[in-house]
């Protein structure tokens, strides 16, 4: 193994004495009044979840044990294909996403600090368009959260540039580096995830997303997997990308290394997270960098082929994609630009069809991120409308057949 992997082990271990520190902290008692969850929290000595010898799931016990609550209130908007563009429950008829799954792998429900969790901040900031959670369920999402935060491990001190541990999706995965820097707000490494075995975990197309204005430089990234309530993370065993390097130009993703990994080291319900020897920020214009943001990012010399039929079919179906991507968000701007719909459509043509993958269009990720019916995280997913997801689908598709060699 090589050093820089012993090392990262070393600079992971360090964190063991601030997470027991937390898990004490996070302790409490109870009286006869309380909750099943709460008494569950209170009664536990674990650290939620399994320490990878076969102790249970804590975590997993609690939020079954509030799940049917959950789903009785939420499940209207929040299931998939729910009036809510957050269809964090997954499928709770089926399990095929199964609600736990899809809320530990959703953006900011699991993190360190639970009282942050967008599940408590969101409806506490009055931005919850429906109804709060009940007394007694807003209560059990608390524990269940604090004990979930008990095995989230805290990398602001790793020994290089890192992204925390998020449980991956079976499917498509969007990592975003915001936390590295306000220079890496909507950049984003993504790949598609799947269990091959109980051991085995299987990533393709492995790719790093810059800004339209800021590109990346990179090396040695490697993935190291977090079984299930452990804060000792477990890197890849044969370090598959230790001579793996390179640049990637501002407004154009490229793939890392060969793009495909097979982890021999994984476990079942584990989290992953990545780590790099370097991974910078260049700015093209020079200065040292920026924020990058909207303004029509230049994507080279005209990479639409088919720039009538995006004028005519997509740019009108992706209209309503502008108040984030047109720079009413920075974050959202930064990732897919769109502010040139109005102006220059052969700008904004470039930044789409990154997010189009032309050998086969259906898995493009402009469409499996706001699919109702699919469970990757992103705010908008038509309102949960099936008919108006596939009308933009098919509007689309006409230009990115266009596009298709």
């Amino acid at each position: 193994m090589s050093e820089r992997t012993n090392q990262l082990r070393a600079g992971f271990a360090l964190t063991l004495i601030a997470a027991a520190t937390l898990a004490s902290a996070l302790g409490g008692g109870c009286d006869d009044s309380a909750g099943p969850q709460q008494l569950l929290l209170a009664t536990s000595s674990g650290s939620g979840g399994s320490d990878g010898g076969g102790a249970p799931n804590l975590g997993e016990e609690m939020f079954h044990a509030l799940e049917a609550d959950l789903v009785k209130e939420c499940g209207a908007c929040h299931k998939l294909g729910g009036l809510a563009d957050t269809p964090f429950l997954g499928d709770p008829d089926s399990q095929n996403p199964a609600p736990y799954d899809v809320m530990t792998s959703w953006p900011d429900f699991v993190v360190k600090d639970w009282a942050t969790s967008l599940l408590v901040s969101w409806p506490a900031a009055g931005s919850h368009s429906g109804p709060a959670p009940s007394e007694t369920l807003g209560a059990a999402l608390e524990a269940w959260l604090a004990e979930e935060a008990k095995a989230v491990e805290d990398v602001a001190n790793a020994p290089s540039p890192t992204i925390a541990p998020k449980k991956p999706i079976m499917g498509f995965n969007s990592l975003y580096l915001d936390a590295l820097g306000a220079d890496f707000t909507g950049m984003a490494i993504t790949f598609w995830a799947e269990e091959l075995t109980d051991k085995s975990l299987a990533l393709t197309e492995i790719q790093l997303y810059p800004t339209p204005k800021l590109g990346l430089k990179f090396e040695h990234p490697l993935f190291v997997v977090y079984p299930i309530g452990t804060i000792d993370g477990e890197p890849d065993p044969i370090d598959s990308f230790s001579n793996v390097a390179g640049e990637v130009e501002a407004g154009k993703p490229a793939s890392v290394g060969p793009g495909t990994l097979v982890l021999s080291n994984w476990k079942k319900g584990a989290k992953l997270s990545l780590a790099f020897d370097v991974l910078e920020v260049v700015d093209p214009a020079g200065g040292g960098g920026g924020m990058g943001g909207g303004g029509g990012g230049d994507v080279g010399d005209g990479p639409c082929q088919a720039l009538d039929a995006f004028t005519a079919e997509a740019a009108p179906a992706l209209s309503p994609c502008v108040g984030c991507h047109g720079g009413g968000n920075g974050a959202a701007t930064n990732a897919v630009d769109m502010s040139d719909l109005d102006n220059d459509l052969s700008s904004a043509c470039g930044q789409i069809l990154n997010r189009i993958n032309l050998n086969n269009p259906p898995q493009s990720q402009l469409f499996v991120t706001t699919n109702p019916q699919g469970g990757a995280s992103h705010p908008f997913k038509f309102g949960g409308n099936t008919n108006n997801f596939n009308n933009f689908v098919n509007a689309v598709t006409k230009w990115v057949q266009a596009e298709s060699p």
